[in-house]
């Protein structure tokens, strides 16, 4: 009885031990061997266009390179052109053509990058070529605790089915050494995946102390630049915070610049502290740069330059009226050189605007044919503050459809006081900030009614703020005025 069961008990043991071996390499394979596809968006403000582009990240050692183009805003006639190539070079092969699309309507084309390495997608409207830096990551080498798992298994599962062998099982003493060796062998497999997310967690930087009073990781909830020096002439220069790797943004218009004509916005970044140019900013939110453009009459543009050449931007922009530029660059820098604003100014001929009234504070006010309600409750300098606007349409229907813009369901810029007292883009003293929508997209992926931001005015004064949301593929601004009370002086 003893010897028939035996064999059963044996060959269940065996079958259990394989089961549970591959149960615990399955996770080891998708977990950790497997490398998820990267993707990232970026947002390009090329000549008229505004696109999107999608970018499914090559495999490590280079490949096949999906990019999906979205035409945004406005869809001026043309086709596109993409090319994947290496810095400083031509393509090394025809450019791919994205035919020109309605708006809202994407099309993908496939590049390829065939070696490891920096590569730069040239994104080309027959006038200017956009390039933006890609690296094409080198194929890692195999872990050590990763050979330590197929040794180990391997070893225990041959030793294992050696030591159950009827001619085996007649030599004790050889039986039993095998046994001992699959016990050694499935401990190394099992060891090896139980220490891995240790050794893992060891490896990675331990995170930089976080500042309780600092905008979160990433920038979602906003970023805010203090007041700079003084700037003038054309170009201008941003000569502030002069550490080390702080950024200075030189402008420059095109030759006779005027009001009411578009004209191409140069910007060169260079190193504060060494005077190279600046090439390492790294993509976030959406853009490597997200400027603002504020004029005197008081209107924003929020655009996104193209990435020409190394630390040289470009940008098409349509001044309304004549006068002086604000200009407030906000990009993140690789490494250690962190998130940063910086500011500059350039000049437009032409009339100058005339006086121009303050936009309406809290209420209901219409655009873009949109019913914009604002919620700006009593604000104190140094408190927070939450600056909400809900959207309606026609027959007061909520608005749910904004879409995402940027990563995010809502965007609000703001200038603060000046030296006069007033949000002016060309005085320094004027602060500038940033804040974004941290709402959740709801079931459809939209957003809306609502979004809301959160914002502590440092000082008292008048503020223009400007709420951005996007619907129908194209940006809805809505300016905003808050008058910021003084704190109450401490009592005794």
């Amino acid at each position: 009885m003893c010897a028939v069961i035996a064999p059963r008990v044996r060959a269940c043991a065996l079958v259990v031990l394989l089961a549970a071996l591959t149960a615990l390499l399955a996770p080891v394979a998708s977990a950790h061997e497997s490398t998820p596809v990267g993707v990232q968006r970026i947002e390009l403000s090329l000549g008229a266009r505004t696109l999107a582009l999608t970018i499914t990240a090559p495999p490590e050692g280079g490949g096949r390179m999906p990019v999906v183009v979205l035409p945004r805003g406005e869809a001026p006639p043309g086709d596109v052109t993409l090319a994947a190539v290496r810095p400083g070079e031509g393509p090394a092969t025809a450019p791919v053509v994205a035919p020109g699309a309605p708006v809202g309507q994407p099309h993908e084309v496939v590049l390829t990058a065939d070696g490891v390495g920096a590569w730069e997608i040239a994104v080309a409207d027959g006038a200017t070529v956009a390039r933006i830096p890609i690296t094409v990551a080198a194929p890692a080498p195999t872990p050590g605790w990763v050979w330590a798992v197929r040794i180990g298994a391997v070893l225990g599962v041959v030793a294992l089915i050696a030591a159950l062998a009827p001619s085996v099982r007649q030599r004790p003493r050889l039986a039993l050494a095998l046994g001992a060796a699959a016990i050694v062998g499935l401990t190394i497999a099992a060891t090896a995946v139980a220490t891995a997310p240790a050794t893992s967690a060891a490896a990675t930087p331990a995170a930089a102390p976080v500042d309780p009073a600092a905008a979160p990781a990433g920038g979602h909830a906003g970023h805010g630049g203090g007041a700079l020096p003084a700037t003038a002439g054309t170009p201008a220069s941003d000569m502030s915070a002069m550490g080390p790797g702080a950024v200075v943004v030189t402008a420059r218009t095109g030759p006779g610049a005027q009001a009411g004509a578009p004209t191409d916005l140069e910007l060169d970044l260079t190193d504060g502290s060494t005077g190279a140019a600046v090439d390492d900013l790294t993509i976030h939110d959406d853009a490597l740069i997200h400027l603002a453009v504020i004029g005197p009459d008081g209107r924003l543009a929020h655009v996104h330059p193209v990435r020409i050449a190394p630390g040289r931007y470009v940008v098409r922009v349509q001044p309304a009226t004549g006068g002086r530029y604000g200009v407030f660059a906000e990009m993140e820098r690789a490494g250690d050189g962190g998130h940063q604003v910086a500011r500059t100014a350039f000049d437009v001929g032409g009339p100058a605007a005339p006086a121009t009234p303050a936009a309406p504070g809290a209420g209901v006010r219409e655009v873009a044919g949109t019913d914009a309600e604002v919620i700006a409750p009593a604000a104190v300098a140094g408190r927070p503050t939450r600056v909400s606007v809900a959207f309606t349409g026609g027959g007061g229907a909520p608005v749910t459809d904004l879409q995402g813009w940027l990563g995010m369901g809502g965007h609000l810029m703001l200038l603060g006081p000046g030296l006069r007292g007033v949000p002016d883009p060309g005085d320094p003293a004027s602060a500038f900030g940033h804040v974004h929508d941290m709402g959740a997209a709801g079931p459809a992926g939209t957003y809306g009614p609502q979004v809301g931001f959160d914002y502590t005015f440092p000082r008292a004064g008048r503020y223009a703020l400007w709420v951005q949301v996007q619907r129908d593929w194209q940006i809805i601004t809505v300016p905003v005025t808050v008058d910021v009370a003084p704190a109450a002086a401490p009592t005794p």
